[in-house]
């Protein structure tokens, strides 16, 4: 039960936050922050500091299950983005559906790089991870002996 408790928290705060950032985004710092580098550098190191702090607080789960949930919540962030950029309920004029339809695809082109982006991130903080555990293993077992 308590390996479900954590995973469920953490599924919880990914979720929660990270489809919060592009709501954040579009609503305040539109005109602040650069589309391009919030969209391939700042949100997609939110969700790797995201899950390093929930991975050094006390729910700790395997670094699959966390990475996991950061994949199902960027996916959740794509609808939120979605539906914050193309209101279906307002009348368009003729010709409007074409740029509906550049907005969907431009969308998808960002939730693929942002995917491909974590990827790359989630390789890095792999590593960073078996190398800080197996440092570990060697201090615990150093000072065993």
């Amino acid at each position: 039960m308590y390996k479900h408790k954590n995973s469920f928290i953490v599924a919880t705060t990914n979720i929660i936050v990270i489809c919060l950032v592009p709501i954040i985004y579009e609503l305040i710092l539109k005109n602040t922050i650069n589309p391009p580098l919030f969209n391939l550098v700042i949100f997609p190191l939110i969700i790797a500091f995201i899950n390093i702090v929930l991975w050094f607080s006390k729910f700790k789960l395997k670094f699959e299950y966390h990475m996991l949930w950061a994949y199902v919540a960027l996916f959740l962030s794509f609808i939120v983005s979605f539906v914050l950029i193309i209101d279906p309920t307002k009348e368009k004029p003729p010709g409007e559906t074409l740029v509906v339809h550049a907005d969907f695809l431009m969308i998808i082109y960002i939730a693929i790089v942002q995917w491909i982006v974590l990827l790359v991130l989630t390789g890095i903080l792999y590593i960073v991870k078996v190398l800080f555990t197996k440092k570990n293993k060697k201090i615990i077992l150093e000072e065993g002996c």
